[in-house]
C-alpha cells in the first residue's frame, strides 16, 4: 500500500543531470531513481510524482514519464489509476540452481514460512502426469494443493503431486507441520537429487488470483519443477505460480 505523507520530490532523490552528457536525460532520470530505490532512500510505497520530476529537474513531462515508464517495465514501481507511480516492494529471485523445497528458501532469506493446505485428494491421473512421474498403469497420486506463505504474505499458490506408493500414510497434519521435502527425506527415506525445472510467464485465473490476493490477469510467474531421487526416479510433479510483483527469475549462464 502506498505511504502516506511521502510524496518523493526529486531533490529528495538525490537526482541530478548532466544536460551536456551525451547519456539521454530520461535514462538518467531513470539511473538516479534505480540508486536509490536500491539503496532503500526510496521505500516501498513512496509516491513518486511525475510532475515534480519534470518541474525540479526542468525536463518535459514526457522525458519524466519515459523514465518511470522504464522503471514499472522492470517492475522497480508500480502505478495506480488516479493515484500515481509508487515504489514496488522488492522481487525474490526464484533459484533454478539449487534444489530447494519453499520452506527452506524463505528461511535462508531470513523469512517466516507458512502454508495452507487448500486440499488433499487421491486419484488416477492420465496423460502427462503418468509420463512425467513414469507411473504404471492405474497406479495412484497425492495431489496437495496449498498457498504458501512468507512472514504471512501471500507468495505463491501451489499444485504438487506425489505418487502414493512412496508415501501412503500422507496425512494433511504431516503436510502442515512444514517442509514436504523434509518429510520426503526424513520420514520415507527418500534422498531427493535434482530436478528439472520450467519457467513460464502467464497471468492469473480467478481461483489463482483469490489465494494470491491480486486480481485475476495480473501476471504470474509459473514454475513447473519434477524432482528425481537419488536413484532417478521422478517422486514430485510440482506447478508453482508465483506473485509477478513479488518474484523474478535470474539464471546465471556461462559460455565455454
Amino acid at each position: 500500500m502506498p505511504v502516506s505523507g511521502k510524496q518523493m520530490t526529486a531533490t529528495k532523490a538525490g537526482v541530478r543531470l548532466n544536460k551536456n552528457s551525451f547519456t539521454p536525460l530520461y535514462h538518467q532520470i531513470e539511473q538516479g531513481l534505480r540508486k536509490q530505490i536500491e539503496q532503500g532512500d526510496l521505500v516501498p510505497g513512496q509516491a513518486i510524482s511525475e510532475r515534480e520530476l519534470s518541474e525540479n529537474l526542468g525536463v518535459s513531462r514526457m522525458t519524466a514519464r519515459q523514465a518511470l515508464r522504464a522503471l514499472r517495465d522492470e517492475g522497480l514501481i508500480y502505478t495506480e489509476r488516479g493515484r500515481g507511480n509508487f515504489v514496488a516492494e522488492p522481487k525474490m529471485n526464484v533459484h533454478t540452481r539449487q534444489l530447494l523445497g519453499f520452506s527452506e528458501d524463505m528461511r535462508r532469506r531470513g523469512l517466516t514460512p507458512s502454508s495452507r493446505v487448500l486440499s488433499l485428494r487421491r486419484f488416477r491421473p492420465e496423460g502427462g502426469v503418468v509420463e512425467r512421474l513414469d507411473l504404471a498403469d492405474k497406479e495412484e497420486v497425492f495431489e496437495i494443493i496449498r498457498l504458501r506463505l512468507a512472514d504471512r504474505v501471500p507468495m505463491a499458490y501451489e499444485t504438487c503431486l506425489l505418487p502414493v506408493k512412496l508415501c501412503p500414510d500422507l496425512k494433511k497434519s504431516d503436510i502442515e507441520r512444514g517442509s514436504l521435502y523434509q518429510l520426503i527425506e526424513d520420514v520415507y527415506g527418500i534422498r531427493l537429487s535434482q530436478a528439472d525445472e520450467v519457467l513460464e510467464a502467464s497471468v492469473a485465473t480467478k481461483t489463482e488470483a483469490g489465494n494470491l490476493s491480486i486480481k485475476p490477469g495480473t501476471p504470474v510467474l509459473v514454475v513447473q519443477r519434477t524432482v528425481y531421487a537419488e536413484d532417478g526416479t521422478p517422486i514430485e510433479f510440482v506447478r508453482s505460480v508465483y506473485r509477478g510483483d513479488r518474484y523474478q527469475a535470474t539464471i546465471q549462464l556461462k559460455r565455454r
